[in-house]
């Protein structure tokens, strides 16, 4: 210690200690500067994402309990409708749904209220109700009253008329605390306020923290255009908030809400803050060892503080695994475990948030549902760490056959997918419309779980799909007896599942445009090859032609793609040609040629409009051009014409030479391959030439084999 002292005392050690301070300890302190910021714009963001996320959650939830509210509504009129003699016997049948649902329950008929059917209803209430609802009307109608009490009451009604009855109106006083989601088993999320405005601007529902009065008074801050999330102060407190509108006027009566979800800034970023309170003392901790350690390190080196560096730089780079190993014996190695908590800390906290975003982006970005699919099982096992991950879904050839995606076992691959046969009474224990639930293996060892899983002490949590108003599919996660979920991780779970009907939805509408947008390319080029008998099926061949040449020179997807619309809308422009010069048997005069090589020009005027089709353009536009120069319209040559226009000239050539026209007869093949191969580096790209040849002679190999096949 005196030696250190001494040490430190003399003018050497001091210009080394600057030296070490200037040159190590201040290029640490900025990069570990750099990665603090680049941590809180990181928490920050993800925190923004998830408030989004759950704001499209909760209003999707409302929105089905609406729904579900107008239909038990509408049963229990139809079911009063149909017994009108008879004192209706509510209780015996719905006594589970009127006791979950309303407050009370009434029939209006003929300008009078009947008692009571079910609870209580306030009379002044009834009255106003009368002057706000159009109760003509065949859609059900929902209001938002203020009682006596001062609390926001809301009433549902639909209007029955069935089988010749007199009509009359169904009035229920609902349970605010099941059409919000509040109560034991709330359905917002943690931390998480609700403000629901009418729309008028006025505030019809407000949690204990939540802003009141109206839409107006908000004084709210979009924080980013991409992810639409607000900034608003309430009770001197900054909230962050997620703004939906909730639209329902093709379902009910004259109604349209604001949902705003809030969170205090200070509970969002409680994380944050926690973290920013433990960074401040490792700084100074590292300054402290640092001043102490000096000498020490000088004397025997910078090698663990050259560690410490690096490790910072890991961190700026978003490398929280790699640890900072340190055996130095002193106060740098206590560092440096420090350190590696901290950053295995970080590493957990965003390996969490990342797998609930990635399970995002594949629901929400793939159009493919095998695909949707196989990822959400693969994230699921890994964030749950489930035994089995299995997706079911009624196969659409027979009602008494599932398709199964089986995930099982510990490595994490393909699940494996299979048709099971379960019964229809089997399937309903699946298919039920709940949140989640659990079924035990043991207890039901006849059903669908003993098919996917022969561990018989899992237990799966079940959560049902609504799909298209539908539930014919539900995810089933395999847990050990010994494993068992929170509340948060349940409704994490739901989440995931509603994002993946959400992803289903999606692939089916894409495939259904897609396919949309194939049947119009095909009937525009039948429209074309319609024009002539002579070039029927013209353009289907080019573009078979064209999409064979362009795989056997290994083009990216997007090329073949684009290949094979362009081969079936090359000649669109042709539409303006007249006829009697597309079906001349003799030879064209010079001005009908000149209107014959203006289609590529009027096929691209076609086509430019059309967003979808502005890829395929070059293709229409050049398919006439020459690879020595001499082509039309723009006699550009060699590798200035586009590839895929090179290759469809092939293919058109080749097609016409082979085709019957109304000058002449189709050629032998033999004859127009040798006019190809003679035209290579005049006419045709010699590369392109020669794959088109292996193209060729494997078709026709192909053929022979089917044709001595079919002779056998």
């Amino acid at each position: 210690m005196r030696s250190g002292i001494s040490f430190i005392r003399s003018k050497l050690a001091r210009r080394f200690l600057l030296l070490f301070i200037l040159c190590a300890f201040v290029p640490t302190s900025v990069l570990i500067f750099v990665s603090y910021n680049q941590v809180v714009r990181q928490l920050e963001e993800q925190s923004f994402i998830r408030l989004k996320r759950e704001i499209r959650a909760y209003s999707f939830s409302l929105y089905d309990r609406l729904i579900r509210i107008s239909t038990d509504l509408n049963t229990i009129g139809r079911a009063i409708a149909l017994s009108p003699d008879e004192p209706p016997q509510l209780q015996h049948h719905y006594g589970e749904t009127l006791e979950e649902l309303f407050n009370g329950l009434v029939i209006y008929k003929k300008g009078q209220f009947s008692q009571p059917l079910h609870g209580s209803l306030e009379t002044e209430v009834l009255d106003y109700f009368l002057k706000e609802v159009n109760l003509k009307s065949k859609k059900p109608f929902i209001l938002a009253v203020s009682g006596n009490d001062g609390e926001m009451m809301f009433f549902f009604g639909a209007n029955i008329s069935i089988n010749g009855t007199s009509p009359f109106s169904v009035i229920a006083d609902v349970k605010s605390d099941y059409i919000w989601g509040f109560g034991p088993s709330s359905l917002l999320p943690p931390m998480t306020e609700l403000t629901v405005y009418n729309k008028f601007g006025d505030a019809i529902i407000t949690s204990v923290n939540g802003p009141s009065g109206t839409y107006q008074d908000l004084d709210r801050r979009q924080v980013s255009e991409d992810l639409q999330v607000f900034e608003f102060i309430h009770d001197n407190q900054i909230y962050h908030a997620g703004i939906s509108n909730l639209f329902l006027e093709s379902r009910f009566q004259d109604i349209g809400w604001t949902i705003v979800l809030s969170r205090a800034r200070n509970d969002i970023m409680a994380a944050l803050d926690k973290f920013k309170q433990t960074f401040p003392v490792i700084i100074l901790l590292f300054l402290l060892l640092i001043s102490y350690l000096s000498l020490l390190f000088i004397r025997r080196g910078l090698d663990p503080l050259q560690k410490l560096q690096q490790g910072t730089k890991r961190i700026a780079e978003k490398d929280f695994t790699t640890p900072v190993n340190i055996s130095s014996g002193d106060e740098f190695e206590d560092l440096g475990r420090s350190f590696n908590d901290m950053a295995g800390k970080l590493n957990g906290h965003f390996n969490t948030l990342e797998v609930l975003n990635e399970i995002d982006r594949a629901i929400l970005s793939s159009l493919n549902r095998k695909e949707t699919v196989t990822t959400t099982l693969q994230r699921l096992k890994i964030f749950f760490n489930c035994e089995v991950a299995v997706f079911v879904k009624q196969a659409e050839e027979s009602d008494e056959h599932l398709i199964v995606y089986n995930l099982e076992g510990r490595r994490i691959e393909d699940p494996v997918i299979e048709h099971v046969q379960v019964s229809p009474i089997e399937q309903q224990k699946i298919f039920v419309e709940k949140e989640h639930f659990h079924i035990q293996t043991e207890e039901t060892p006849e059903n669908l779980l003993t098919k996917i899983s022969d561990n018989s002490s899992l237990y799966f949590l079940c959560l049902p799909l609504s799909v298209n108003h539908k539930i014919q599919r539900a995810l089933l996660l395999g847990f050990n007896k010994d494993q068992t979920l929170n509340d948060d991780q349940l409704s994490q779970a739901r989440k995931i599942a509603n994002q993946l009907a959400i992803g289903l939805v999606n692939s089916m509408l894409v495939n259904n445009l897609a396919n949309l947008a194939k049947g119009t390319i095909a009937a525009l080029a039948r429209t074309v090859d319609a024009k002539s008998k002579w070039t029927s099926g013209h353009s289907e061949r080019v573009a078979e032609w064209s999409v064979k040449i362009a795989k056997a020179m290994h083009l990216s997807e997007e090329s073949i793609e684009s290949l094979g619309r362009a081969g079936l809308l090359h000649d669109i422009g042709k539409i303006g040609i007249p006829l009697s010069i597309l079906d001349k048997p003799d030879k064209l005069t010079d001005a009908e040629y000149t209107e014959i090589k203006s289609h590529p020009e009027m096929g691209a005027q076609i086509l430019e409009p059309i967003e979808a089709y502005k890829d395929i353009i070059p293709i229409v536009l050049q398919h006439h051009e020459r690879y020595d120069g001499r082509g039309y319209p723009a006699g550009i040559k060699g590798e200035d014409i586009d590839i895929r226009a090179r290759i469809m000239a092939v293919a058109d050539v080749w097609d016409a030479l082979v085709s019957d026209r109304p000058y002449r007869e189709g050629w032998v093949s033999t004859r127009a391959k040798e006019l190809i191969i003679k035209s290579k580096g005049e006419h045709f790209d010699p590369y392109v030439v020669d794959v088109f040849m292996s193209v060729l002679a494997e078709a026709q190999l192909d053929y022979s084999i089917e044709t001595l096949a079919d002779q056998n």
